[in-house]
């Protein structure tokens, strides 16, 4: 009896031993993390003791922290990333009002009709470039958010590259362009959104025909793979252009002949492209720029919807 009363007083004692120095730590574990939210540091929770729950605890805080640091500083990228459009983005579009400004007021002050048609037909252009700008500063922020999702269905793409390039047609009989086109007219039907797809496709025609030289090439085939669109025009005049960096925002490869452009066409099109599970690649080979677009998984019209 003597020895059971012995052993039980050591195992009391030894409870209390580790209850006090448990909750010693669960202190020093307080402190330190008032320490952290005050002092805003990249410290993280340290323990004395090893037992088990005590360095799960601190392994829990510190995940949690370095998850929480993580956003953060993705927020803060982000917040960035979208003051810079915006500074981008008001002074590129400055430059189309400035000008909308003085041709309304030479529109006003002329009285010879075939000049007043002529203001009023830069107008319109100017128009037409801001619209451009602000819808692409509304797609830019809309891609900006995480938790902002394409409806993906499937699409007779082919109908949707045929529309895109009827659209352009009149731009191109305007600037005396004859793009060659080789297009394979055969419906196939992809998952995809048909408005993102649009929008892509226009990025990528609106930048041969703004930034080329005139010369624009247009390939569209379809495997049994993928649908492969693929967009080349002549660039001799832009020995600057660099591509791999083309698809980063703001990126032109001569400011000086870029007036209209926000530089986040192509940056819109390939996180498009890449969101309805495609891809977007560009090269630069002999003064010939090529962006090549594919998605997969076409299906033929017999097995459409």
């Amino acid at each position: 009896m003597k020895y059971i009363c012995i052993g039980l007083g050591l195992l009391l004692v030894l409870i209390l031993v580790k209850y006090r120095l448990y909750r010693r730590q669960i202190v020093e574990i307080c402190r330190q993390l008032e320490f952290l939210e005050k002092e805003k540091t990249n410290k993280r929770v340290q323990t004395e003791l090893y037992y088990r729950e005590i360095f799960d605890l601190a392994n829990r805080i510190n995940h949690m922290a370095d998850r929480q640091e993580a956003e953060t500083l993705s927020i803060r990228q982000k917040e960035q990333r979208l003051k810079e459009t915006l500074t981008n983005l008001s002074h590129d579009i400055r430059t189309p009002l400035t000008s909308l400004k003085g041709f309304f007021e030479l529109y006003d002050e002329e009285t010879d009709a075939v000049q007043k048609t002529y203001y009023g037909r830069i107008i319109r252009e100017r128009m037409d470039d801001l619209s451009i700008l602000l819808e692409e500063l509304f797609t830019y922020t809309k891609l900006q958010n995480d938790t902002y999702e394409l409806t993906l269905e499937p699409q007779n793409f082919t109908k949707l590259v045929l529309d895109c390039l009827f659209s352009f047609y009149e731009q191109w009989q305007e600037k005396g362009i004859r793009p060659a086109l080789s297009v394979d007219e055969r419906p196939a039907y992809v998952l995809c959104n048909s408005t993102a797809v649009k929008r892509v496709l226009t990025n990528v025609l609106r930048n041969a025909l703004v930034h080329g030289d005139g010369n624009i090439d247009i390939c569209y085939r379809i495997t049994e793979e993928h649908v492969f669109f693929q967009c080349k025009n002549s660039c001799a005049s832009s020995p600057e252009l660099d591509p791999a960096r083309v698809f980063e925002r703001f990126y032109k490869g001569d400011a000086a002949r870029q007036e209209s452009s926000s530089g986040l066409g192509l940056s819109i099109a390939r996180e498009l492209t890449l969101r309805m599970g495609g891809s977007m690649d560009a090269k630069l080979e002999n003064n010939i720029f090529t962006i090549e677009i594919i998605f997969y998984g076409p299906r033929t019209n017999a097995q459409s919807p």
